[in-house]
């Protein structure tokens, strides 16, 4: 007989329900384009489509497994019924706001850490030892081709990106947790031919969301040289200063202000930028959530108008 691991629940069975907002979605879309706007990109992340082209692109992501079965139902035109589950939605608001403050402590603690790490006294002696900072007179070297600005901005930024990759690598984990989480305590539940409709739903897109988080962790560092490389190419020619400090100041002047140079402007910018990723990532994870585990406000009543 098969060894039955712990059984892990959301929510104990007595707990009184409590009420929790929903995330809305504006705010979400609005971090993100802030942090695309402040790092120089101006492609946005989120593209609006037709719903026409959103439905086919969803049928076109979902599992052919679940496909069929979601067919199947949809082809008995039940209406769903209308309680939902506030004790599973209750826990995993929970588990969500925790996440979020976790994510916002990671980078808190990177952000700390930008004026030592980025300043000229540390970063500026790295590219004069690399070779992109010779002094007598102190000169950036190099032609400022998108080639020469990538090798740069790797030089500078490689760490960093590790870093923000294993927050980001950290926070899909975590969601693809929670999913899997909830999606069998829900499916455990008894549930009709209608609300099956939503479970059915909720599992055959959950693959090709997982998917797409993977593809917002590798948008961050291309994103990071597309703005880099774009507005420093061709600055770094004939660059000079009459000191070190003088030359970092002016090498990355596009995210300088009267706080601090532009190498930990930018940097600062990537941050927010994972950041804003990361609690994207949460946000899609937990709306679906929110979508699946609420009641669903709908009339009974099908008396014909008078």
């Amino acid at each position: 007989m098969p060894r039955r691991g712990r059984q892990v629940y959301l929510s104990a069975p007595n707990r009184p329900p409590t009420l929790q907002e929903c995330l809305p979605i504006d705010p979400i879309v609005g971090h993100l384009r802030e942090a695309l706007a402040a790092l120089g990109g101006e492609r946005p992340l989120l593209a609006a489509l037709p719903d026409a082209e959103v439905f086919e692109g969803l049928s076109r992501r979902m599992d052919p497994g679940h496909s069929v079965v979601l067919r199947g139902v949809l082809d008995m035109a039940v209406v769903p019924e209308s309680f939902g589950h506030q004790d599973l939605l209750s826990a995993l608001s929970v588990r969500y706001d925790a996440l979020r403050r976790e994510i916002a402590d990671k980078l808190e603690v990177m952000e700390r850490d930008i004026p030592l790490r980025w300043g000229e006294a540390v970063l500026g002696q790295r590219l004069q030892e690399a070779g992109w900072y010779t002094p007598d007179p102190w000169v950036a070297t190099g032609r400022g081709s998108r080639k020469d600005m990538r090798s740069v901005y790797l030089l500078c930024f490689r760490e960093l990106l590790a870093d923000c990759e294993r927050v980001l690598v950290q926070c899909q984990s975590r969601c693809d947790h929670l999913d899997e989480l909830a999606a069998k305590q829900w499916l455990e539940r008894p549930m009709d031919n209608g609300t099956r409709l939503g479970a059915c739903l909720a599992e055959g897109l959950r693959g090709s969301e997982t998917e797409r988080m993977k593809a917002w962790r590798s948008v961050l560092s291309k994103l990071g040289e597309d703005a880099f490389c774009t507005s420093l190419s061709g600055t770094w020619d004939k660059l000079s200063a009459p000191s070190r400090l003088a030359l970092h100041l002016a090498a990355a002047r596009p995210w300088a202000s009267n706080k601090e140079d532009g190498f930990q402007g930018f940097a600062r910018r990537l941050i927010a930028l994972a950041g804003a990723l990361a609690q994207t990532m949460a946000w899609l994870s937990r709306s679906r959530w929110e979508l699946h585990l609420r009641p669903l406000p709908y009339s009974s009543d099908t008396r014909s108008p008078e």
